[in-house]
């Protein structure tokens, strides 16, 4: 059986208490690993040690990042939390055992949610392979921070203590997030230097489109190393 332990990363939270609460809820059903990128209040702090009661060894062990693209760069899934509608070609779910399925096929998983104010922009996500909202009555779709990664925590512990044989073998070959960004913030450069960005105004959503694009497919080395050959041979060809 495959324990599914994946790393909880919460971006540009507000509320050192939050966090405090989110790594106690984490604890109550078995996780360990909590990344925070770009805390408000700044770190370390004595008010997310307070309130995550016995899950202080969890708040100390936390690793600060200045910038998302850093914190998830060792994972092959990432998975963003979100409840808003957005107008993107990636990805939704909403069923937890589509969730732990996903989870099970790769080898670091990590799973982001958003500051409490405003949740995760469309750039936060572009990284991330899908999205995930947890189901909620329709009057009412807004979950404060640490309720939210209560809910996934405990689902995700129900999954580990059901029985499973582990039979996958897709997660031997994926590529990690720092492969990932390194080949599109070359393809865009390299696609803004020959003009393609056009009106300039869409550039932001344009850029958003190609990485939900190549997050359709989950890449392996080899096809990643296919698309840099691609690339390389199409950038030598001259501007028409």
């Amino acid at each position: 059986m495959k324990k599914i332990n994946p790393t909880i990363i919460l971006v540009r939270p507000q509320l050192s208490e939050n966090i405090g609460m989110a790594a106690r809820a984490m604890d109550n059903f078995g996780l360990s690993k909590l990344l925070i990128v770009s805390p408000r209040d700044g770190w370390p702090s004595k008010k997310a040690e307070s309130s995550a009661k016995h899950a202080d060894k969890i708040i100390n062990r936390a690793k600060v990042y200045e910038s998302l693209e850093d914190a998830v760069s060792n994972y092959d899934l990432v998975i963003a939390t979100s409840n808003r509608k957005r107008f993107l070609t990636k990805k939704k779910y909403d069923n937890f055992n589509i969730l732990q399925k996903k989870i099970r096929d790769f080898k670091n998983t990590a799973i982001l949610f958003g500051p409490e104010n405003s949740g995760l922009s469309n750039q936060d996500i572009r990284l991330a392979n899908f999205l995930f909202t947890i189901p909620t009555y329709n009057t009412n779709k807004s979950l404060n921070l640490s309720h939210a990664v209560s809910i996934m925590s405990y689902e995700l512990f129900k999954a580990s203590n059901t029985l499973f044989k582990n039979t996958s073998t897709s997660n031997i070959d994926k590529i990690s997030k720092l492969e990932f960004s390194n080949f599109i913030n070359v393809l865009v450069k390299d696609l803004d230097s020959r003009g393609f960005f056009k009106p300039i105004e869409k550039k932001v959503s344009m850029i958003d489109n190609i990485y939900s694009i190549y997050n359709k497919t989950d890449l392996s080395k080899k096809e990643l190393r296919m698309l840099w050959g691609i690339h390389k041979k199409l950038k030598k060809q001259p501007k028409s």
